[in-house]
């Protein structure tokens, strides 16, 4: 009899066991679920280029985000949206988000209101011309904003938390080490396609933070996720 009850006890135990194993792995996360991915790491990070598209660049980071299954947001200059269409169709087509960078990349606190609705809206149509959309965000140039643009502009004004200062032509190693060094959960990091070692850091990076626990969403997947709404003309600035 007690050996009758120490078996029932053994059997009562896995049953437990094998209940509470399943249910940690109930959650199944789609590919889909913004939410879901949330879920799965709340360490989150939203990578980002400025200053594409540009041929010969844009598709090697194109290619380096395909391969570790990363999305970014890539704010792009009108003008060079005009020159290279198909790579703006590329991103979009691959599940990144796009947003806009002024039509020439000048500084927008300087100009008029007049000339500020123009840079917008040569961009605006660049990018719908290409891909037909008009949802989309700013991030000005340089960071600079005044308080005329955010009283007229129609769009929130996307800036960043993590500068990576890879125009600067810093080496990939460094810009690696750096951002790994410095990043902090919820940053939006910033890129750009004209980076000399722009793709071979963002690969390193992207290897390396994974690593460490975090996961790469678009802006867009990233506000979602903290509950951040933004009004027209308002600017997001993250402080670190």
């Amino acid at each position: 009899m007690k050996e009758f009850h120490v078996l029932a006890a053994a059997l009562l135990l896995l049953l437990i066991s094998l209940i509470v194993s399943g249910t940690g792995n109930a959650v199944s996360v789609s590919e889909d679920s913004t939410f879901d991915i949330y879920e799965e790491s709340e360490r989150l990070v939203a990578l980002t280029f400025d200053d594409g598209p540009k041929a010969g660049m844009t598709e090697k980071l194109l290619d380096v985000l395909k391969e570790k299954g990363v999305k970014a947001t890539f704010f792009m200059i009108g003008s060079q949206a005009e020159e290279c269409p198909e790579l703006v169709k590329r991103v979009a087509a691959e599940g990144h988000q796009i947003g806009i960078h002024t039509y020439s990349h000048v500084d927008l606190s300087c100009l008029t209101q007049e000339e500020q609705k123009e840079e917008i809206e040569k961009s605006i149509a660049a990018i719908e011309s290409a891909i037909g959309t008009t949802e989309l965000k700013l991030r000005p140039p340089f960071g600079k904003i005044s308080g005329s643009l955010e009283a007229w502009l129609d769009m929130p004004l996307i800036l960043w938390s993590l500068d990576t200062v890879d125009w600067k032509g810093t080496d990939a190693a460094q810009i690696i080490r750096e951002t790994v060094r410095d990043v902090r959960d919820g940053d939006i990091i910033l890129m750009h396609d004209i980076s000399e070692h722009g793709a071979e850091a963002a690969a390193g990076m992207i290897d390396e933070l994974q690593r460490m626990g975090y996961t790469f969403l678009t802006v867009d997947q990233l506000f979602a996720c903290r509950g951040i709404e933004l009004e027209d003309g308002e600017a997001y600035r993250r402080a670190r």
